[in-house]
């Protein structure tokens, strides 16, 4: 029973100290930074789960930022966007609750390259879907 305890004290620990990577790549096409956009909001919805604390994506039209804070505000990750431009209207930001869902559905709207792109947001199990 102790070292089944032990086991398990450990995990947690490595399991609280661990934050998902997330790749950075070097935005040559839309559907790179379209990729990147996906990456980021999956790593935040694990962070989420893993974690068990909430995460809040933030989109920033005047800056063209996607920001991820933790439920203390701390920074996480900070994507500026460089092919795709925010638009002026839609979700401007939403949290990741500690079990994976959202607190809010709406649409984000991208211009990228003269091509206007959707994210799609979902309240339960946090799904999202981008249409181009």
């Amino acid at each position: 029973m102790l070292e089944m305890l032990l086991v398990l004290f450990i995990v947690s620990i490595l399991m609280s100290l661990t934050f998902i990577k997330l790749p950075d790549y070097n935005s040559h096409s839309q559907e790179d930074e379209i990729q990147n956009i996906s990456y980021l909001l999956q790593g935040a919805q694990m962070s989420a789960l893993s974690n068990q604390q909430s995460y809040t994506v933030s989109f920033h039209k005047y800056n063209n930022t996607i920001t991820v804070r933790d439920s203390s505000r701390k920074i996480i990750k900070n994507y500026t966007l460089k092919l795709c431009k925010l638009n002026d209207y839609g979700l401007t930001s939403y949290s990741y609750k500690k079990n994976g869902d959202t607190t809010a559905f709406g649409t984000v709207y991208l211009s990228c390259q003269k091509k206007n792109i959707r994210i799609i947001m979902q309240i339960q199990k946090g799904r999202f879907r981008i249409e181009q």
